[in-house]
Formats: structure tokens, sequence, C-alpha cells
């Protein structure tokens, strides 16, 4: 049986019983006993701001539960040090890195907060260091300014654990990065080949969401002429297309104005619900990271919409005066965080204050959820909605930027319903999906957007085949979905059968073998 030793700095850290009250009454849902406490940004357990520590340590898990014939263990770094063995030291990133690629005297920065003794190991080269991303896709460079627009300036990933690894001599080639962005690897090994640099870190793929969603969802039976046969029965009462919105990033709002604009969000089953503290000019004093109350009467962190918020869109937001001054407001704010999408006539209709205030005149827009503060987009599963749309107008997470490919859950949802969908996401995503096995929907949906690397021809072209799509009668629509029979079956199937992440998995294991074994 194969043997992967973890060790922990802080490993009872987590079990001391003042720091288990604190999390209690503080943060609803937090299981101390399965966060380990080496989050480089979150040492000791939470910030000062009370950020909760990241607990999603991806390969644990994994290695845990995927691996057969394997004992996965956990020890103080202590007890592996003493008797000189070696082990894995993970570091599971809080959040994006801007907040751990400071400098040397920020304590958030990364490496500063592992235990000297563990470092004097980590020098020895006794220990694979992994630095785990894997929940998101950030980019390695975000200086352009679209990466810089969507996820905020940060130093160079791959120049800034080089630098760290160098200043804290530790073994570059003993560090893997863990990352959810398709592109990273390539562009890493992109990035050494023009810095002449020889002694590399192992930056391996690991599509964390892809596993999140197999874990929760590959049980549950679907097919796709339960899907067809739902769809042909209640024809009459069928809404073209899905689309769910649940945080309020500026592209996603364009394209809810672009929808609105186009005359077709009636068409489909559209969320949308306006936060109040995302209203500064009415609003002033509430704090989008405040802590609200659930229905179960926990605590929670709250960063979306909730039940209030609904209720201010129904009634607040409908008076004239209110609806004037929230119009204003997101008229003046659209034009500076829009302009990545242009400057093109079209785009000042679709963001003009006449179409800004008939969008949100429509709100609240329900779909199935009327708060959205407490939903887990990863273990929330309603093929209901699937089943009552032909097809999704998907947002993924990330949508400006050319240099990520990420694939969330929002895209796995549509495989495993046998639904079609039009992504709003980063160039070449569909791209490396038919490289990764699937297929995409061509000729049946017009894909050219996706190789359109500027978001604002990107959206035109996403925009144009909506409209041509939901101008589709519903037999005609019909009869559309039934001609992809073949396609949805082969994605569904592609992912029941297959175990891409294990690919990653045994890259992870190769490293561990040259480290640790």
């Amino acid at each position: 049986m194969k043997k992967i030793k973890f060790g922990w700095d802080y490993w009872n850290y987590s079990r001391q019983p003042e720091i288990r009250e604190i999390i209690k009454k503080d943060f609803s849902g937090f299981s101390p006993d399965y966060t380990w406490q080496n989050d480089s940004d979150t040492l000791p357990l939470f910030n000062s701001n009370h950020q909760p520590t990241n607990a999603w340590h991806n390969i644990v898990p994994i290695l845990d539960h995927h691996i057969p014939n394997t004992e996965v263990t956990h020890k103080d770094v202590t007890d592996y040090i003493d008797d000189d063995e070696s082990f894995v030291y993970v570091i599971s990133t809080n959040g994006g890195p801007q907040l751990w690629c400071g400098g040397d005297t920020e304590r958030n920065t990364l490496f500063h907060n592992i235990k000297e003794h563990t470092k004097e190991h980590i020098r020895k080269g006794k220990v694979l260091v992994v630095i785990d991303l894997s929940f998101e896709g950030f980019c390695i460079d975000s200086s352009d300014k679209y990466s810089k627009t969507e996820m905020g300036r940060y130093p160079h990933l791959a120049e800034v654990v080089h630098k760290r690894a160098e200043k804290e001599k530790f073994p570059i080639e003993n560090i893997a990065f863990l990352s959810g962005n398709h592109k990273d690897p390539e562009t890493y090994k992109k990035w050494c080949e023009e810095n002449n640099i020889k002694k590399q870190m192992n930056w391996i793929l690991l599509d964390w969401c892809e596993r999140a969603i197999s874990s929760d969802y590959k049980h549950i039976p679907n097919t796709f002429e339960e899907n067809f046969n739902y769809k042909k029965d209640n024809l009459d009462n069928m809404k073209h297309y899905l689309c769910l919105m649940r945080r309020w990033k500026p592209s996603r709002v364009y394209n809810h104005l672009a929808l609105n604009h186009h005359n077709i969000l009636d068409k489909g089953s559209v969320s949308a619900i306006l936060a109040k503290w995302d209203v500064k000019s009415i609003f002033k004093n509430i704090d989008r990271t405040k802590l609200e109350m659930n229905n179960a009467g926990e605590v929670t962190f709250s960063d979306c919409a909730t039940e209030d918020d609904t209720e201010f869109n129904r009634t607040l937001l409908k008076q004239d005066d209110v609806l004037d001054i929230v119009t204003e407001e997101f008229f003046q704010r659209m034009r500076p965080d829009l302009s990545m999408l242009g400057t093109s006539s079209e785009t000042y209709k679709i963001r003009a204050k006449e179409n800004i205030k008939s969008f949100l005149n429509k709100l609240p827009l329900v779909v199935d959820k009327t708060s959205f503060n407490t939903l887990d987009s990863f273990h929330h599963w309603d093929s209901q909605l699937y089943k009552d749309t032909f097809f999704s107008f998907v947002y993924e997470t990330w949508a400006i930027s050319p240099n990520i490919v990420f694939y969330s859950e929002k895209i796995y949802k549509c495989i495993l319903n046998f639904h079609p969908f039009v992504a709003w996401a980063n160039p070449h995503t569909l791209k490396f999906m038919n490289e990764n096995g699937y297929k995409s929907f061509f000729p049946h949906i017009h894909e050219f957007y996706d190789d359109k690397i500027l978001a604002e021809d990107r959206s035109k072209e996403v925009m144009q085949e909506m409209v041509r799509l939901c101008g589709l009668r519903p037999i005609e629509i019909l009869d559309w979905y039934a001609r992809q029979e073949e396609i949805l079956t082969h994605n569904y199937n592609h992912f029941m059968e297959e175990d891409r992440f294990m690919k990653s998995v045994n890259q992870f294991l190769e490293v561990y073998d040259r480290v640790v074994e």
C-alpha cells in the first residue's frame, strides 16, 4: 500500500476549544476539524477582518478518496522532522494573489508563515511544498489591461514564487503549483524559456470544479430522452434559455442589459437581484461584508443578495424617484466598469441610461431563489431549471482576460443536464473543452465568439447568436434541440466515464515519488 504523508504546522491549532468557540459564534457551517493551518494568508486562524481560513485543500481529499490502495496520513511536521522523514506541506491560498504576493515585511506574504524548523527541512530537500490554487483560475500574468480589469493587478505569479523560493533557499524543483487555469502550464513553460530558467517548479493543472461536481452529481441518473420528452410534452410552457446571475460582475450586468436592449430578456428564465449594498447613493452605510442571519438563525457571511434585497427590488426600487437615483448611479458607474467592452455605437445603446432604467424597473428577476446569501452553487442542483429551458446562457467565473481558461460548476451542470450552452467566458474556452474530449455545438450554435480576443467583439457575437436562437418558434427550437442528441449524449458520457483530473493526480504522484519516496 502506497503511503502519502502530509505535514502541518499548527496541527492541533484548530482543535483548541477557545478557537472552536470563536468559529462557532462567528462563522456558521465552518468546520475547523477539516481545516489545515498552513494557509499562507490566514495564520493564525483568521485575519483582522475576520476572513475565515480557506478549507479547500483540494489535493488532500482527492488523494484520500480517489487513489486506490493508498494510505494518507497527517501529522505535525515536528513528528516527521524529528525522524528525518520527508512529507508534503500544503499552502492553500485564501483569495486572489493580491493577498499573498506582497513584500516580505507583510504578514501574508507567500512562505512567510511557515515555521522556521519546517523551513530548514524544506531547504534540505526533504519536503514537497504544494501551493494549492486549484479552486480558481487566476492567470500567471495580469499585467495586460483585460486581465487587470477582471482580476486586479498583482505581481507575476511565477516570478513571485521563484523569488520567494530563492530568498528562502527552497529548492524550486520541490515546489508544485496547482492551478485551475488550463492555460497556466503552457504559460509557465514559455516564461521559463524566455527567461532561460533551467530549474523549474512543477506547475500542474488541477480542475477542482470537475472533481467537486463529479463527487456531488455522478450518482444522479439522467438521460437525453427524459429531457427531450419533457420539453416536447410541455412545449407551450417552455422558455428558450436559462441564465443565472448570482453575483453582479460588470460584464454580466452588461450582458443582462444587452438581453434587455434586444428585447429577449423575457424569452429566458433569467435571475437578477440587486443587493442594497451595491447602491451606494441610497444605502451609504451598508457594508457588503457584514454578517447576516439566515433562516435557521445562524450567522453567515453574505456577499450576495438576500431576501431583504429582493423586497427592496419589489417595492422601493419601483418608486420613480428611487429608480431615477439608482439609474443615474449605475449609468455613471457603467462607463469605467465596462470600458473593456468598447466604445461602439452598439455598446453605448446597451449601457444607455434609458436601457439601464428599463432593466432595473424589471427587477427582481427570480428563477428559483429570492435569496443567494446561503446558496452553495456547487451543491445546489435543480434539474427542473434545465428541463424547462432549451439551452443555457452561461456566465462563467472569468470572461474578459485572454490569459485564462477556467471551467466552473456552471458549464459542468449544463453537461450533466443535456443542456447546450452559449458561454460568456474567456476566449478559447470551447477550444480547450474540445481538446479535453468534449464536443461543442457548432453548427447548431454559431460559436465564432470563442475566437474573439476582445470582450466587445465576443459579446457582440454572443448576443447575435442569442437573438437568433430566441427567434426560433417553439417547434423549431424543439427540433433544434433534438438534432444535438449525439453531442449532448457524448458530453454526458464523457464526463461520467472519464476522470480527467487523474492525469493531474498522476503528475502530482510523480513529483511526490521523486521528492518524498
